[in-house]
């Protein structure tokens, strides 16, 4: 088992997303424009004059918005998930998030897993504890004490990155709570 904590005596404040993760799903992943665009600078994001980071409660207006713009006629839960995808697939063009793609089909799906904690805080989220179980060769157990973001997002992005070693995730949101939630990830 593989722990990355933070000392918890000292009360963090709330993280800030930086403007690459904003640009990687709103810029790159889901090329937004039309009432999206104007409603997410309604919100305080301008795509065109971001800013260098912004409050997560702002991130989790932004992608509840995206969730009913662009996945309206998706149930919840695979509405975040492809949110999730989609978030992947535009940060890997991000600047920033080149340098962690290039690396996966490298490395391969139980090097991917073990660095999640990287990845999140190069995303930002270095307040995220990351707990990783082996399940056989070929799965984690994978808990995150994220109180920002849906599970299903987090999968849907895991699901992506994992595409990216070439294999083929399947993850299942085992658990959730208000303090967090805990992925089985299998390849």
């Amino acid at each position: 088992m593989t722990s990355h904590r933070r000392p918890l005596d000292t009360p963090q404040p709330a993280p800030r997303v930086p403007a690459a993760v904003f640009e990687g799903l709103f810029v790159r992943g889901l090329k937004a424009e039309g009432r999206l665009a104007r409603e997410l600078e309604a919100l305080g994001y301008h795509m065109k004059k971001p800013e260098m980071d912004y409050p997560i409660a702002l991130w989790q207006r932004a992608v509840t918005l995206a969730r009913q713009e662009a996945f309206a006629s998706l149930g919840e839960e695979d509405a975040y998930r492809q949110l999730g995808r989609q978030l992947v697939v535009g940060f890997a063009e991000t600047l920033i998030g080149r340098v962690a793609a290039v690396a996966l089909p490298m490395i391969g799906p139980a090097r991917a897993m073990e660095r999640v904690p990287r990845y999140l805080a190069l995303m930002g989220r270095t307040d995220i504890h990351v707990t990783l179980t082996p399940v056989g060769d070929r799965g984690r157990r994978i808990h995150l004490t994220d109180r920002y973001n849906r599970p299903d997002l987090m999968a849907g992005g895991m699901e992506r990155m994992l595409e990216l070693t070439s294999a083929q995730p399947r993850i299942t949101v085992e658990e959730r709570s208000a303090e967090g939630y805990r992925l089985l990830v299998r390849w």
